[in-house]
């Protein structure tokens, strides 16, 4: 794991990673809250996500680091009947992009561990939200935006494959995505690092 010189100043990169969620009943009990009645959905348990990114090194210790983050499409199915009875039946996706931005801290490169790194920083992201119904005779479609900004904390280790290539692999955790309250993320990623 041993590095023999600071990491190079400027980098391009690109990672691939996954996100699971943590509430499969979100769906539905929206649904009940607002109509009354009973409601079922089946939703997807995670979607990847792809991260573009670029930063430089202003010591062998810090680093900062700026980020395109964008998800696949998360999808659910439902179906109920509301507190008057009428049946209904629908379909909803949601996908997520936006920009981070943070400082990476690192051991000193005569440790060992220069690969090694916290990252501290933000993010500014939109989640982009499709819902069709349909009721008896009658159907409707709805597209809205939500944007907002959040904190993000994650660790990491970047590790040498040539001197102009380097390894990925991370961890971080996105908080109030999109600016809602309580809406995390947790993102493990592996990528390839282009050094110049």
């Amino acid at each position: 794991m041993a590095q023999d010189a600071a990491p190079a100043k400027g980098y391009l990169g690109v990672e691939y990673g996954a996100v699971k969620f943590k509430d499969q009943t979100s769906v539905a009990s929206a649904l009940v809250s607002a109509v009354g009645g009973s409601a079922s959905s089946v939703q997807d348990t995670g979607i990847s996500v792809g991260r573009f990114f670029g930063g430089i090194n202003l010591t062998e210790n810090v680093g900062a680091e700026l980020g395109y983050v964008m998800s696949g499409t998360a999808n659910a199915t439902f179906s109920g009947v509301s507190r008057t009875s009428v049946a209904y039946s629908g379909s909803a996706s949601q996908k997520i992009s936006g920009f981070d931005y943070s400082a990476l801290i690192r051991p000193n490169v005569s440790t060992g561990f220069n690969g090694v790194f916290v990252r501290v920083g933000g993010h500014s992201m939109s989640i982009q939200t499709d819902v069709s119904i349909v009721t008896g005779s009658s159907s409707g479609v709805s597209n809205s935006t939500t944007s907002g900004t959040g904190s993000l904390i994650g660790l990491g280790y970047d590790g040498k494959i040539n001197d102009k290539l380097d390894f990925r692999i991370a961890y971080t955790s996105y908080n109030n995505v999109a600016g809602i309250s309580g809406n995390d993320s947790n993102l493990w990623t592996i990528g390839l690092i282009g050094k110049f």
